[in-house]
């Protein structure tokens, strides 16, 4: 009994030993556990609104830049010298306004000052929301460039923050400078002209009451395409610099200003304006190429297919085609070309057709199938060149054809001949400034071709003959 007794003391001071180790270690742990969360809690360094921020100032080792916000939401220098990166401000109150250190390096006292680079930091970014400042001084990047030194006003510790965060926060001149080729949105341009060795290429203007865009009125019997205007627009407005490059340029020669490829000038409806060279060199890959913006002479660089729209003519805000009537508008129309002289009368919704007083069975697929095609080889125009310079005669067309529209109205197209495989298109008598091929009319797949399968799927026995082409 007494050996019983005995053991069981052993056993009861065995289990209050491994109790009070247990109780030892739990409270080490928590100890560690509390000191994780503490650190980690100090390491959160802000956390507030980015939309209570109003004013942001920047010291950097190339000057002071003190940015506000305007009633917009846009940011703007206070002195106005040049326009902001938009893009760049978001980011940087993104990052603040939810900011949290990765390490903690403990107390800064002046010798981790002086090896971090924040001893008497010469970069400093300010924001504040009109009653809190929030301040971050930025130091040196790590050895390994894997993160920044950084200390924040009101905790003096040092800090980590990764790389890519930390190079938001090494603002300079040219980081929260505005990329933009041109300043405006998209409907905030009134005018944008491209001129080539001095001669104007195309001049396109808004007009604010019909918001509408045109050419010049020498264009003004063509057809406009005005969604090529605004698909231009929105990209140009949009557009980037990849590199920021020499300010205050003064020798043009250095990327090919002095003899530019194209001189843009882009007018807003505020009444300001702004003027850009693009230049004829690139760089060995013909990636690249070089925009000036003349009123800072500011050197940007820019994809080459991104300023594409410098080489654009005015054929390229026309439509792809033009129907000079649509198949269900017209009660018939009038052909005379060669020696087709006839005359249709039509109505395709209830399958009538007549060509010269004769009844065409156009239920027959075969038969209406080829007469659309002939229709539209016929009505559709392909504008393949612009030349509002000529000055053809109209007094002999090769082709006439005569629409009469279900309102009442004619619609009468001319072609001329232009030479080299061209047509001049007059319509209602005036030309149009427009010309299309030659083989819209004559060839494998043109007006005459699809004349005669309509006339021989119609059991016309008067064809004419096609005649053979250059693509033939």
């Amino acid at each position: 009994m007494k050996k019983v007794i005995i053991a069981a003391v052993a056993l009861l001071i065995v289990a209050g030993g491994s109790f009070g180790a247990f109780l030892v270690v739990k409270n080490k742990s928590d100890k560690e556990t509390e000191k994780q969360v503490s650190e980690l809690a100090d390491n959160v360094l802000f956390s507030f609104d980015s939309d209570s921020i109003t004013e942001i100032n920047f010291d950097c080792p190339d000057g002071q830049y003190k940015a506000v916000v305007n009633d917009d939401g846009d940011w703007k220098l206070d002195n106005r010298e040049f326009s902001l990166d938009q893009t760049y401000m978001d980011a940087l109150l993104t990052l603040v306004s939810d900011f949290t250190a990765e390490t903690n390096y403990g107390e800064a006292d002046s010798s981790k000052k002086s090896m971090y680079g924040l001893e008497n930091p010469s970069e400093t970014i300010t924001l504040s929301d009109g009653t809190n400042n929030y301040k971050i001084y930025v130091g040196n990047i790590s050895p390994t460039n894997d993160y920044y030194y950084i200390m924040v006003e009101g905790k003096n510790k040092v800090y980590t923050v990764d790389s890519i965060q930390g190079s938001v926060l090494k603002a300079s001149r040219l980081m929260i400078k505005s990329k933009d080729l041109i300043p405006y949105k998209d409907n905030e341009i009134k005018q944008i002209t491209v001129k080539k060795d001095g001669k104007t290429v195309y001049d396109l203007t808004f007009d604010t009451e019909t918001s509408t865009w045109s050419l010049p009125d020498e264009y003004s019997n063509l057809p406009f395409d005005q969604t090529a205007v605004t698909s231009m627009l929105t990209t140009v407005t949009r557009l980037e610099a990849q590199q920021l490059l020499d300010e205050y340029l003064e020798d043009l020669s250095k990327y090919g200003f002095d003899k530019p490829a194209a001189e843009v000038t882009v007018k807003g409806i505020d009444g300001t304006e702004k003027n850009i060279l693009v230049s004829s060199k690139s760089d060995e890959n013909r990636t690249y190429t070089y925009a000036l913006l003349q009123d800072s002479n500011q050197v940007q660089t820019y994809y080459l297919s991104d300023l594409n729209f410098v080489d654009y003519t005015p054929i390229d805000f026309l439509p792809d085609s033009v129907t000079t009537a649509n198949i269900y508008s017209v009660t018939g129309f009038d052909l005379e070309f060669d020696d087709i002289d006839d005359s249709f009368t039509m109505n395709m919704t209830d399958n009538i057709l007549e060509k010269n007083g004769k009844e065409i069975d156009i239920e027959n697929v075969e038969t209406s199938t080829s007469f659309q095609n002939f229709y539209n080889a016929l009505s559709i125009l392909i504008f393949t060149e612009i030349d509002i310079d000529a000055s053809p005669d109209n007094s002999e067309p090769f082709l006439t054809a005569v629409y009469h529209v279900n309102d009442g109205t004619d619609i009468k197209i001319d072609l001329v001949d232009a030479g080299n495989d061209k047509c001049y298109v007059f319509k209602d008598d005036v030309y149009t400034g427009g010309l299309i091929d030659m083989s819209r009319i004559t060839g494998k797949t043109s007006v005459r071709s699809f004349y005669n399968s309509f006339c021989t799927n119609a059991g016309i026995l008067k064809t004419v003959q096609s005649q053979p082409s250059d693509d033939e």
